[in-house]
């Protein structure tokens, strides 16, 4: 069933997330019964519990079918996280769901034999296993809701709270000016009032959703905009209060006053989609990655099956058999292609991919003539291409697990920042109102406020190398200092620096998320300094190397870390080599020097030390990676339709999400003419591999291996 579930789902990512969010909330409701069932049965006396046995054996047994028809597709193994030293094991949801069926299954065998203290272990396991299995899937409904464009995730309730809160913002200015205009006439303004406190209401019953949703799920989010949303509805009722009065000046005050307000929330609300946005959008691309490297493995397999069986052929064995198969795998070649065309701009894969299409058809004709040979020969050919191929689209793949590794790591950041901010500002408010002899009140909160800042910026100048994020908590030490020796005005002026810099803070983490966010698929050769950024991407997989590496490494024994050495002494070459590349710069240096210490290192059986060095370059490649992302502005620039073409903001356009992008892009390679022949009509890079695949079907199988390595070097 799981393998049907999973074929079925593989593709179909809004159908498996809705199926998921169903049998997640299936098994809530099953903990949640089979909690109550088990402390019905702990508080029955042996009187009770004889007499009641069969009625609760049978409720178990309705458990237990609802258990065993969940339709639980595979869950997959967790991304790694920034912080992770060895990689994530497998889910062991099978486990748990067989271990929960077997607790049951004993649990009812208790019930009917009437033994009480047995029934409720086994009942106690069930709902450990099921607790358990409720986490996993929870777990992976998250991330695989960040997956998702169109469902009710994080970036469908934001961009609905932009909607709400920008009408808000609109109604109330739209109001102020029916104010003023009343107010410059002489007429009465206290008409309006009624607006107003409509206005109010719905506000209040948006703060009141906000509050449910962070009750139920605690989003950091939230916090900040309820701050903001709450003011700007006490702003309004006391407008509400001076347009009854006809006080036409206190009323436009208010009202300005709810307007700036909602600006704010609004400028709060935009940053968090923009946000989410990126997150979502490196996850998509990454996932579109990794369906291209599942893919290509599968055709280098099935190519190099067929060319074994081609070599297997006697003379004048009949090859019929292997035509369709041929043909169903050059077919896989070009459903294959739309999907390279998200990671086109890193890697030339379409001429790999011409020459391979061509190979397999001079196979079916070689096959057909009966020269199992030259067959052969082709495939072969087209099978180094196309490892070729996968070998470019692997290295991509990991580099954009590492990056959406560091940019999910920084997202969370801007919400502890941003909840940071918003707790600083409460705190700002309490102490302008608060009288000298009454600060001390506000020592414990600032404090513990200060604990936090100390952690998260600690943690980000480690990430990012940028000692800017440790300001905030320096003021707030001063601001520490100057409550104790009750310094009203320096400690107002000490908060709202605090304030102005945490702000600063989350402004310069999403530039970083923006530059790291365009990175894994920059187009090398079209930006402005093409050598700097080629050097860039370089280092880029020497740190996805490395990090690979020290996962690695954490996880092996002893004697298999000195087999690693050599590798670690190659990641250390790597680096030497590109630091000596371009303008020099001290972090590849160093880094140069942490990799040359820990393969050194890990010739001996020091862990610690091994550790110590490898983290210490991870750090530093990092630092560089992020440095030079800023440097050269490796935003992703935003997608737009070249002017007067068809469909320019339709189906298939740039517009859409890179995943439907994956799956319905034109063929990366450009597609070959229907009669076969040269036709030199380039429209654009992407059709460059069509001239090189017409030119190529011209020429005898023994000249193309050297037409192929022209290609490549001029693609150099």
């Amino acid at each position: 069933m799981a393998d049907l579930l999973d074929a079925e789902f593989g593709v179909r990512l809004s159908g498996a997330y809705t199926t998921l969010i169903k049998t997640r909330d299936k098994i809530r409701l099953l903990l949640q019964a089979q909690g109550l069932l088990q402390k019905q049965s702990a508080d029955l006396s042996s009187e009770e519990f004889r007499k009641k046995a069969n009625a609760i054996q049978e409720t178990q047994t309705q458990l237990r079918k609802r258990l065993l028809t969940l339709l639980l597709q595979s869950v997959p193994t967790p991304r790694t996280q920034l912080f992770d030293e060895t990689l994530p094991e497998v889910p062991p949801v099978l486990n748990l769901l067989k271990e929960a069926d077997l607790a049951m299954a004993k649990a009812i065998e208790q019930l009917g034999a009437g033994e009480k203290v047995q029934a409720i272990e086994q009942q106690q396991k069930v709902e450990s296993a099921l607790t358990q299995l409720v986490g996993l899937v929870d777990r992976w409904s998250v991330q695989l809701g960040l997956e998702t464009l169109g469902l009710g995730t994080l970036v469908a309730a934001t961009g609905e709270r932009l909607g709400i809160i920008e009408d808000f913002e609109a109604r109330v200015i739209a109001l102020l000016e029916k104010t003023d205009i009343a107010a410059a006439d002489g007429q009465k303004i206290s008409g309006l009032a009624g607006n107003q406190l409509v206005q109010a209401e719905e506000i209040a019953a948006f703060n009141n959703d906000l509050r449910k949703q962070h009750q139920s799920n605690r989003d950091q989010d939230i916090p900040p905009l309820i701050s903001r949303t709450q003011r700007a509805e006490q702003a309004l009722r006391n407008a509400v209060k001076s347009l009854e009065a006809n006080d036409a000046d206190q009323s436009i005050g208010h009202q300005e006053q709810a307007a700036d307000i909602l600006s704010e929330a609004l400028a709060i609300v935009t940053k968090q989609n923009e946000q989410l946005g990126l997150l979502q959008s490196l996850l998509m691309y990454q996932r579109s990655v990794r369906f291209a490297n599942g893919y290509m493995a599968d055709l280098v397999a099935q190519q190099w099956d067929l060319a074994k069986a081609t070599e297997a052929l006697e003379e004048n064995d009949d090859a019929s058999n292997l035509y369709p198969l041929l043909g169903n795998l050059r077919r896989c070649v070009d459903e294959i292609a739309p999907l390279l065309d998200l990671v086109a701009s890193r890697l030339d894969a379409g001429s790999p991919l011409a020459f391979t299409a061509s190979d397999l058809e001079d196979a079916v004709a070689a096959l057909k003539d009966g020269d199992s040979l030259d067959a052969f020969d082709a495939q072969e050919v087209a099978a180094e291409s196309l490892e070729e191929v996968h070998g470019l689209v692997k290295a991509v793949n990991w580099q954009t697990g590492y990056i959406a590794e560091i940019v999910e790591f920084l997202h969370k950041s801007v919400s502890d920042i941003s909840m940071l901010e918003y707790q600083q500002d409460e705190l700002t408010r309490q102490a302008l109102k608060a009288k000298p002899e009454e600060l001390n009140a506000l020592l414990a909160k600032q404090k513990e406020l200060l604990a936090k800042a100390e952690k998260v910026g600690q943690l980000l100048v480690e990430v990012t190398g940028m000692e800017a994020f440790a300001e905030s908590a320096q003021v707030m030490r001063e601001i520490v200092a100057t409550i104790e020796s009750k310094d009203g005005v320096a400690t107002a002026e000490n908060m709202e620096l605090a304030e102005a810099l945490l702000l600063e803070n989350a402004e310069s983490l999403f530039l970083v998320i923006s530059m790291l966010q365009g990175l894994p698929n920059i187009d090398v050769l079209a930006h402005k300094e093409s050598e700097a950024v080629e050097r860039l991407v370089k280092v880029m997989a020497v740190a996805t190397s490395h990090k690979m590496l020290f996962r690695q490494t954490n996880s092996s024994e002893p004697d298999v870390i000195k087999l690693l050495a050599d590798e670690q002494g190659k990641l250390a070459t790597r680096c030497e080599d590109l630091s000596q590349s371009g303008e020099s710069h001290e972090l590849l240096n160093q880094a140069s020097t942490q990799l040359e210490a820990a393969a050194k290192a890990m010739q001996s059986s020091d862990r610690e030390s091994i550790q110590t060095s490898q983290k210490a370059a991870m750090e530093t490649l990092r630092h560089f990676i992020i440095d030079q992302a800023l440097v050269l502005e490796t935003a992703m620039p935003p997608a737009v339709a070249s002017e007067g073409e068809e469909n320019a903001d339709g189906p298939g356009s740039d517009s859409e999400s890179a995943f439907s992008a994956g799956f319905i892009a034109d063929f990366v390679s450009g597609e070959a003419p229907k009669d076969q022949r040269s036709e030199w009509k380039v429209r654009g890079e992407r059709n460059r591999a069509s001239l090189n695949q017409n030119f190529a079907r011209e020429l005898p199988l023994e000249f193309r291996g050297l037409l192929k390595d022209y290609y490549e070097r001029v693609a150099k």
